[in-house]
């Protein structure tokens, strides 16, 4: 080795060991950045030359050291596994929140909750029963119903506008993952160039994994490896991001809300993510409790009204021979119009035939009354058992009935139509088509006279048909038993999807304790190699300074 080769030596390991504590440096100054892969330099022994000059030989030992990499450390099989379980996280992660949300517009139990509002409102009717006569228990009867409805109201608008929110948060977060996948792509797009110009890339890689475990996340995509060092992110089977090329997704909320690729508007099939949370919530979670809060809506409108608002009568068996009793009149007023007198010529309808008999005979007299078509008479039994009679108005029509002066007919042929104090029956209690319009009944709202707490057979003042409505409470198919039904399913949901969570939440951080110890920086590692690389370089100098005053002695002090 000639002298000048030894200073082109003490260079490259000077050069070498800079390298070494820069990169020690970078990596401390990094040891907080979210994403940050720690690296290091991978140092090569230059050797002889690979073909020696023609006419010499090289009789050195080494030409130094060069780095011949600059390494990152990071596990692309972890990478891989670490944006499928983020995925699955975020995607429990939303459905708990779900069912949190879902919890909070149902505080059960509480005195704000429905329960509550719905056993206010039996309890008044077992007042009314006790009290027909009180206006009092009939004033607060109808604010208890009132307030029962408007709960149910707010519930169901709060589910509505959750499953709204939740559209526009899905919006939001399709927004989001257009824009990740744009810029992995860019990223994607510079690491190529930097892996073919010979450049370093490795910061560019950094930000391009933290984004690509973020739109993991949010959309469920796997990541696949590409060429130089570019990564495809596939979302079931399509690539959303397939190295410099991105396809954009859309939101389509015709009908059940689904995802579709912009291109062409074929469907997203996201079965994770974030999105997928998403859609499961506005497409099921939350469509479901609205149908359950509207069937108990229904229940309670259908079990109350055929109580509070059905017309009809029976006749025991020794009170079906009205051959005596001369005409048997009722009053019946169409839709709210003027009254009407139904006139039925009394018969003996205790025979095989009277049933139909005495419907064909009330059907003739209430056309007559009222006009065709516009209310159906039944009548059923009879011929030694009960003879069972009814009214009921067609289409969205409605009757009311009252009795015609002191004549005994409305008694005697529509005796359990519930009545008010009034003596007015066939009103309905409450009306609505669901939860979200349930309300009291125009007919009925502020008017305590209306409430029909009795039966016709009875008198106005008869409290039985309020016992009878008060004891819909304990119904096992009624609004309560529906409730509390759906509340124990919502609770159960809630704790199922936390616990899902918690063990989704415990197998992702173990994977990322993982990618940390193969990616991440230890200061005290760093340390090490600061004084390690330090010490080299001070030995590299000295090296030089060796060489230095060699050639100073043989340049300028041979021969002196």
């Amino acid at each position: 080795m000639s002298d000048f080769a030894g200073l082109r030596l003490a260079l490259s390991s000077l050069m070498a060991q800079r390298r070494g504590v820069e990169t020690a440096a970078q990596n401390v100054a990094n040891a907080n950045t979210p994403g940050y892969s720690r690296q290091r330099v991978d140092l090569q022994s230059q050797g002889a030359p690979a073909v020696p000059a023609l006419w010499s030989v090289f009789k050195g030992s080494s030409a130094g050291v060069r780095v011949a990499a600059l390494e990152r450390f990071r596990n692309q099989f972890l990478e891989i596994q670490a944006g499928l379980e983020h995925g699955s996280m975020a995607q429990l992660a939303q459905g708990a929140s779900t069912m949190r949300n879902l919890e909070g517009i149902f505080p059960e139990p509480s005195d704000a909750g429905i329960a509550r509002r719905l056993t206010d409102f039996w309890t008044a009717f077992d007042d009314v029963a006790n009290h027909p006569d009180d206006t009092a228990a009939r004033t607060q009867l109808l604010e208890r119903a009132s307030t029962l409805t408007a709960s149910i109201n707010a519930a169901s608008d709060d589910l509505t506008r959750a499953r709204y929110d939740t559209i526009t948060e899905l919006q939001s977060t399709v927004t989001e993952i257009n824009a990740l996948a744009s810029s992995i792509a860019s990223l994607n797009r510079a690491i190529k160039s930097n892996q073919i110009a010979g450049i370093s890339a490795n910061e560019l890689m950094d930000q391009r994994d933290l984004l690509v475990t973020q739109l993991a996340e949010a959309s469920g995509g796997a990541v696949r490896s590409g060429e130089y060092g570019q990564v495809n992110v596939v979302i079931s089977g399509t690539a959303i991001v397939s190295g410099e090329e991105v396809r954009s997704l859309m939101v389509d909320s015709a009908g059940p809300v689904a995802l579709r690729w912009v291109a062409d508007s074929s469907l997203a099939a996201v079965t994770s993510g974030k999105v997928a949370g998403q859609l499961e919530a506005v497409n099921a979670t939350i469509p479901g409790y609205v149908a359950q809060l509207d069937a108990m809506a229904t229940a309670l409108r259908d079990d109350v009204n055929s109580l509070h608002g059905s017309v009809g009568g029976s006749l025991a068996v020794a009170s079906q021979n009205q051959g005596a009793a001369g005409n048997l009149e009722f009053e019946l007023a169409l839709d709210g119009g003027a009254y009407a007198t139904v006139t039925v010529a009394g018969a003996d309808w205790s025979g095989p035939g009277g049933a139909a008999a005495l419907g064909a005979a009330l059907q003739a007299a209430v056309d007559a009354a009222i006009g065709a078509g516009n209310a159906t008479v039944g009548a059923s039994g009879g011929n030694g058992a009960a003879l069972a009679v009814s009214l009921a108005p067609t289409a969205t029509h409605t009757v009311l009935v009252r009795a015609s002066g002191t004549n005994a007919g409305f008694a005697t042929l529509l005796g359990t139509t519930a009545v008010g104090s009034d003596g007015v029956g066939g009103r309905a209690f409450f009306s609505g088509s669901g939860a979200g319009d349930l309300e009291v009944a125009s007919g009925v709202a502020g008017t305590p006279a209306a409430i029909a707490a009795g039966v016709a057979s009875a008198g106005p003042l008869d409290g039985s048909r309020a016992l009878d409505i008060a004891d819909l409470a304990g119904s096992t198919g009624g609004a309560d038993a529906l409730y509390r039904q759906m509340i124990v399913q919502l609770g159960v949901g809630t704790q199922t999807a936390a616990t899902r969570e918690e063990i989704q939440q415990r197998a992702v951080e173990s994977l990322d304790n993982a990618r940390q110890a193969e990616s991440g920086v230890s200061l005290d590692e760093e340390m090490t190699n600061l004084v390690q690389f330090q010490h080299a370089y001070d030995a590299a100098a000295r090296f030089l300074a060796a060489i230095d005053e060699m050639l100073d002695t043989l340049i300028n002090r041979t021969a002196v």
